[in-house]
């Protein structure tokens, strides 16, 4: 069965498994839990960024099968979201179908694309919520996507899950050395760029789903904004 399961992929390809996969399987549709892996305090400091600064749209990396995507999709704001892979990209395509014209997915490497959406005069380019969970692969892009964005966007505010939160117990990704996602790993944006770093209020244990830790970057410009309007964040000293 597992050989003609791999003969049928072939034939019709990881984007129309993707396909397959939302019409034959609907569950799929709510994967790790629920958005932002099932943690509701983490969304609720999402929407507190959201009320805190006047977010013209949001770019996520890593769509996966649109999850969360799903929950930037309920705030009426255009999305942008970037999956590498063609099954997940194909299965997305289906679930977003009926709104694509404010949900935008693009299939690639997130650097690549991310780099196209900064040269796209039609795409915001201040006040962007940038969500980058493209980091579960070998290839770690996470460094020069915070670079791009940086770059090319005024006062953005960006969410990285799967990082490490100081004297915590929530979990995070760890490649190997010179790839765990710490604050080591991103000292050289703070180097290049003038950001703010915050983190978490609530511990671990106050969290709800799969309980990873996250950081959210601004610009010092924005700094104020969130430490004053969003409740779930501390601001890293």
């Amino acid at each position: 069965m597992t050989r003609i399961k791999r003969t049928i992929s072939g034939l019709i390809g990881p984007r129309n498994m993707g396909r397959l996969d939302f019409v034959r399987n609907p569950g799929l549709k709510v994967s790790w839990e629920g958005p932002f892996n099932g943690q509701r305090l983490r969304h609720r400091i999402f929407i507190g960024i959201l009320r805190a600064v006047p977010i013209s749209a949001i770019v996520e990396t890593g769509t996966h099968r649109g999850t969360t995507t799903a929950a930037f999709a309920a705030t009426g704001l255009p999305v942008y979201s970037i999956e590498r892979d063609p099954r997940y990209f194909g299965h997305s395509q289906i679930r977003f179908f009926a709104r694509r014209r404010h949900v935008h997915l693009f299939e690639g490497d997130s650097r690549s694309c991310l780099t196209k959406l900064a040269a796209n005069q039609s795409i915001p380019k201040e006040d962007v919520f940038f969500y980058l969970d493209a980091h579960w692969q070998a290839d770690l892009p996470l460094r020069e996507e915070l670079d791009i964005v940086f770059a090319n966007w005024r006062r953005p505010v960006v969410m990285i899950d799967d990082f490490h939160v100081p004297d915590s117990n929530y979990g995070f990704d760890d490649y190997g050395p010179g790839k765990r996602l710490d604050l080591s790993y991103v000292a050289p944006i703070f180097a290049a760029h003038r950001v703010s770093a915050f983190f978490p209020k609530a511990s671990a244990s106050e969290e709800t789903g799969s309980r990873r830790g996250c950081i959210v970057l601004c610009a010092e410009s924005d700094a104020a904004r969130l430490a004053a309007g969003v409740e779930g964040l501390v601001r890293h000293s």
